[in-house]
């Protein structure tokens, strides 16, 4: 399609142990969120300049086609971009070759231009802006699609729904077990001598806390990564991250 892309990348290391493939995943994914939403704004401008280099290259019609040869060269985003640094000489190449080859793309002259007819008024672009959660959405555009990071969703599920029956089994255990507690101590108090039973009742309810701690602690570790594969960057943490990257760079 016009202005999409697939993102595909590979870790290569030499480590002891294996890192999981998920665990890759969800660092890429929240690098990715930090730049994704702004590339919005500069895919909008780039298709718009593009269109433009179209139109002016050759006549169009009232649908917004054009008659342009499909071989020619369309130069009109290169004036979008300043490369001064000499790290930009890769960009530089691979701009140059996006300029040759993209009109020659199946259909993709044809849609951008109707695109740009549909979304245009004036040269301004009035396209409503898509939301944080349609264009970070990790669900449909890499969870969906990703085995590993499917199979880690469904582990997560089932940590979590084994972590609340857990709590509730010891949650039912530990107040049975308090009403016991409390009669011993009734008993204590009236001066009657320490039971066997009522250091077994006081043993048991120490048992019973730490089983459930663990059961919420496993709730929480698996409700934090289930999360990492689903939307999570919105505006609230993208103005966090801001405050990161002001501290780094005074200019900003």
């Amino acid at each position: 399609g016009t202005g999409k892309s697939r993102f595909m990348s590979a870790a290569i290391s030499k480590t002891p142990i294996a890192i999981p493939r998920w665990l890759v995943h969800m660092n890429l994914n929240n690098f990715l969120d930090q730049d994704t939403y702004l590339l919005v704004g500069q895919n909008r401008a780039v298709l718009q300049r593009e269109a433009e280099g179209y139109r002016l290259a050759g006549a169009t019609t009232k649908d917004g086609s054009c008659n342009i040869e499909g071989n020619s060269v369309n130069n009109a985003r290169q004036s979008t971009y300043v490369y001064k640094s000499p790290s930009e000489r890769m960009g530089v190449r691979i701009g140059k070759f996006f300029d040759a080859t993209l009109s020659r793309v199946p259909n993709r002259k044809e849609a951008l231009l109707s695109w740009y007819h549909r979304n245009s008024n004036n040269n301004v672009l009035f396209e409503e802006w898509p939301s944080r959660e349609v264009v970070l959405d990790r669900y449909k555009q890499h969870t969906a699609i990703c085995q590993n990071s499917m199979d880690v969703v469904r582990n997560c599920d089932a940590i979590m729904r084994r972590s609340k029956i857990a709590a509730v089994q010891e949650s039912t255990m530990l107040s049975i077990s308090s009403i016991d507690a409390f009669k011993q101590s009734v008993a204590l108090l009236a001066g009657k001598i320490v039971t066997l039973k009522a250091v077994r009742v006081l043993l048991t309810n120490k048992l019973l806390f730490a089983i459930l701690g663990l059961a919420a602690t496993q709730y929480w570790i698996a409700s934090r990564i289930r999360r990492e594969f689903f939307f999570k960057f919105n505006d609230a943490l993208h103005r966090r991250d801001i405050k990161y990257i002001t501290q780094n760079w005074a200019d900003l």
